[in-house]
């Protein structure tokens, strides 16, 4: 799941960028600029390629590969629910907001202490915390997220 939010974060940057970047293709009347190629040449090249070094065959592969995108991004969007579109977008945030928060093993250690009893497999054995200590690490960044946005959060209960 973590990969198909960071290929939808990535998709979706593409998919934005540049409106007023040279067209260097059309996928169904889509334009796929110069700059998107140069965006994704980036990440695949580490920033040593641009696109106008390329070689006519490796061009017409970036612009293929970039249509793809496009459609991927078109056909999900028009096949979506806005509640799915908006649950999409929510996860690929908390997914980037996620990376840059630490958890220290001592932290997450704390929270199997304190819920063990919540930590079964299907016979409800107790896991050991080697086996959720991932799955605890990433709860405990999520919550971090979530409390410094509803610190900053004005919220109103009228009625």
């Amino acid at each position: 799941m973590k990969k198909f939010l960071v290929a939808v974060v990535a998709i979706l940057a593409l998919s934005f960028s540049g409106a007023t970047a040279k067209v260097i293709g059309t996928v169904n009347g889509i334009k796929i600029t110069e700059k998107e190629a140069n965006d994704l040449l980036k990440v695949l090249t580490h920033g040593k390629v641009k696109y106008a070094q390329l070689k006519p065959k490796d061009k017409e592969a970036i612009v293929r590969r970039l249509a793809v995108d496009k459609l991927v991004i078109r056909t999900a969007y028009r096949s979506l629910s806005k509640k799915e579109r908006d649950f999409v977008i929510a996860n690929a945030w908390m997914a980037k907001k996620i990376r840059h928060i630490k958890v220290s093993d001592a932290e997450a250690k704390k929270v199997y202490l304190k819920n063990k009893k919540l930590f079964k497999d299907k016979k409800g054995k107790i896991l050991p915390f080697s086996k959720v200590k991932n799955l605890i690490k990433i709860q405990l960044k999520q919550k971090k997220v979530i409390d410094r946005l509803m610190k900053k959060a004005k919220i109103v209960v009228k009625g």
